[in-house]
Parts: C-alpha cells; sequence; structure tokens
C-alpha cells in the first residue's frame, strides 16, 4: 500500500507549484495568437487545468504562467545566445 505520509518539502513543493502555475492571470486569450500543440499535451493540460485550477482557471492561463516563469528564468540566457544578432528577443528587465 502506498505511504499516505506526505514529506514537509514535498507540500511545500506543492504550494509553490499551485501559486506559481495554477493561478488566473489577467491574460484573455481571444487577445492572443493560436499556438498549436500535441493532442496528448492537450488533453494532459486540459484535465491539469479542470481538476485543480477549481473552475478559476484557463488553459491559456496555465500556460502563460508556464512560459513566463521559464522566460524568467532562463530570459538572459536567451539573450546571450541571440547577443550575436543584435537584435535580443527580449527587453533588458
Amino acid at each position: 500500500m502506498k505511504n499516505l505520509k506526505q514529506k514537509p518539502g514535498k507540500t511545500i513543493r506543492a504550494a509553490q507549484y499551485r501559486s506559481k502555475f495554477l493561478t488566473p492571470t489577467e491574460f484573455l486569450a481571444r487577445n492572443g495568437k493560436t499556438v498549436y500543440i500535441s493532442k496528448e499535451f492537450h488533453q494532459k493540460l486540459s484535465q491539469l487545468v479542470f481538476m485543480l485550477g477549481g473552475g478559476r482557471l484557463t488553459l491559456a492561463d496555465y500556460l502563460h504562467n508556464l512560459l513566463q516563469d521559464h522566460f524568467d528564468d532562463y530570459g538572459a540566457e536567451m539573450n546571450k545566445l541571440y547577443d550575436k544578432t543584435d537584435k535580443p528577443i527580449f527587453k533588458k528587465m
């Protein structure tokens, strides 16, 4: 049988994940662009958003949060990779 006790660190990580990725944004999908993802990813993400978003979260919110975190973490590295072009892909923050 599975051990039902969760380690404190895992509980904190789950809370951090929820606050970082599973919170509504001001982004309106109709103001964005269409992006195609695999059917498999769409099904998984839709289920995640539906089950954990509490009816307050859209797939567009989740993807916005996910991409914002990625750009925050790796934006400097992305700029370094494109420094040769004289056209950085991100404005310096």
